[in-house]
């Protein structure tokens, strides 16, 4: 007998898309796009990163990220750099400007996420950090319980890709 597990899963579900959008509505007149947030994340950790590494990272093509990155430079966000090793390579970081924008930004999503776990108990986070945990393990086994919040992201993005790609294929 099949189990109904349809209200858990469209509360995960919906919980995940009001927490994007809500993310989107803080990022609104902060300088970025929500789209460009997770590339400009990854320069705020990874500074003096390649487009090709950003790339890699998140799962995207390397002519997305040359046209985010071509957007964040002329912004003032990004500053590009010859790398000293190989003429073909760039090597981005963010500016002063960049810096303050991203740490706005990075608040914005903190305080998204303050507002989504308000008036939980440590006890009850305990609680579904622990379930949330063995729900990961069930579907990706132990190796699920070291993904990175930019190794879900990518993960996302490449379900994204595989789910675009499938839909052309449909249309042919």
């Amino acid at each position: 007998m099949l189990k109904d597990y349809r209200e858990l899963v469209n509360l995960f579900e919906n919980t995940h898309l009001c927490r994007k959008v809500c993310i989107r509505q803080a990022l609104r007149g902060k300088g970025i796009y929500d789209r460009q947030y997770p590339i400009l994340n990854y320069i705020f950790r990874n500074d003096g990163c390649t487009q090709v590494e950003i790339a890699r990272a998140l799962y995207i093509s390397p002519a997305s990220v040359a046209l985010s990155t071509k957007r964040l430079q002329k912004a003032g966000l990004i500053q590009k750099k010859v790398d000293a090793d190989s003429l073909r390579k760039n090597r981005i970081s963010m500016t002063p400007m960049g810096y303050e924008i991203m740490q706005g930004c990075r608040l914005a999503v903190q305080q998204v996420d303050n507002n989504m776990f308000a008036e939980f108990k440590t006890e009850e986070l305990s609680q579904l950090k622990a379930l949330l945990d063995r729900m990961l393990v069930n579907l990706a086994g132990e190796e699920g319980r070291n993904l990175t919040p930019l190794a879900r992201t990518a993960f996302i993005n490449k379900m994204n890709q595989e789910e675009k790609k499938d839909m052309e294929e449909d249309d042919k």
